[in-house]
């Protein structure tokens, strides 16, 4: 059960490092052009907050729904793990 719970919080994990990813990449292009532009200071911070939240946004509405799926499960398994402590497949099992 536990290696069940680790495997979806690894791919919770994942899933935020590519978003995260993601938001660096902009980040960085943004960062790039408004420099070029003459953008500097507190204005192109806060044009980089707003691309960072149109990101999330993006990525919530794109995978909203993997997300929603993969917490479910998570919480499934541990209210299964408080209800049954003990429980675990034996590695050697055939069906």
């Amino acid at each position: 059960m536990d290696s069940a719970i680790n495997f979806v919080l690894t791919l919770i994990l994942r899933l935020v490092g590519v978003v995260m990813a993601v938001i660096a990449i902009v980040e960085n292009a943004l960062r790039h052009l408004l420099e070029q532009a003459g953008i500097h200071g507190q204005t192109q911070s806060a044009v980089l907050v707003v691309a960072a939240i149109l990101v999330i946004v993006a990525a919530l509405r794109l995978l909203g729904g993997i997300f929603g799926l993969l917490i479910t499960v998570l919480l499934i398994l541990m209210i299964l793990n408080l209800l049954m402590p003990g429980f675990h497949v034996p590695m050697n099992a055939h069906a």
